[in-house]
């Protein structure tokens, strides 16, 4: 018995590449502009910090020495006002120390032991009076004083804001100064960086050896500069 094959045809569609379909935005010619912008804000914290150091051939009496630097401004810095979350202490660290004499011989110089606390205060007030009390509390270094912005969100969309503002405005200008017309945006973003726009200002970085507290002269102010918090946005646009 033949067998009987029946063959159905099935349409076939042939679609073309969504390249070829798609709007490429450069068939007339594009428009490349990077709008830019910048908003200057006062800081509203200071970063205070100090470093407890002490030398002892008793590795031990040189660790009681600097964590009792560290605690007694700790203290004076809570006597004063500020608030536990707003002090850092950090980690400390001892190890031994060496010379070498003329015939190479290694000789033991003792035990050196270091502890470093820093203060994130907005009450610029107490920037003297916490380095007046860390000299009372037998610090000598000052590692840095540094001002930074508390919360850099609003700033930075007011920033951006500005910067698509300035972008369309470039391309627009540039459009009407050669006649053509702005069709649509092809590409949009933002520059991409780890800084996030915010670019602080006033880091500075003193070490000085401790004085008597009553020896050392009345401090000027403390008055930190405006700081930038930027944005760039690229921007493409097809014309006609």
């Amino acid at each position: 018995m033949k067998k009987l094959l029946f063959c159905m045809a099935v349409p076939v569609f042939l679609l073309g590449s969504s390249s070829a379909l798609a709007d490429t935005c450069t068939e007339s010619g594009v428009i490349e502009v990077v709008g830019h912008a910048k908003v200057d804000v006062m800081p509203d914290i200071a970063v205070l910090s100090y470093s407890a150091r002490d030398e002892n051939k008793d590795s031990v009496k040189a660790r009681n020495s600097v964590e009792k630097k560290i605690t007694s401004l700790y203290d004076k810095a809570l006597s004063l006002g500020v608030k536990k979350e707003q002090i850092i202490s950090g980690s400390i660290t001892l190890y031994p120390k060496y010379h070498y004499t003329e015939k190479s011989k290694r000789v033991f110089d003792g035990y050196f032991c270091s502890r470093d606390i820093v203060f994130k205060i907005d009450d610029f007030s107490l920037i003297e009076k916490i380095t007046t009390a860390a000299v009372d509390s037998g610090i000598g270094d000052i590692n840095g004083f540094g001002y930074e912005i508390k919360d850099t969100t609003a700033i930075k969309k007011d920033a951006d804001t500005k910067a698509i503002a300035d972008a369309r405005d470039q391309a627009q200008r540039l459009a009407d100064g050669f006649g053509v017309k702005i069709k649509k945006a092809c590409s949009l973003k933002f520059e991409d960086n780890n800084s996030n726009g915010f670019y602080p200002k006033n880091r500075a970085a003193v070490s000085l050896m401790a004085v008597k507290a009553e020896a050392a002269p009345v401090a000027t102010e403390y008055m930190p500069e405006k700081q930038s918090v930027e944005s760039n946005v690229y921007a493409t646009f097809s014309i006609e």
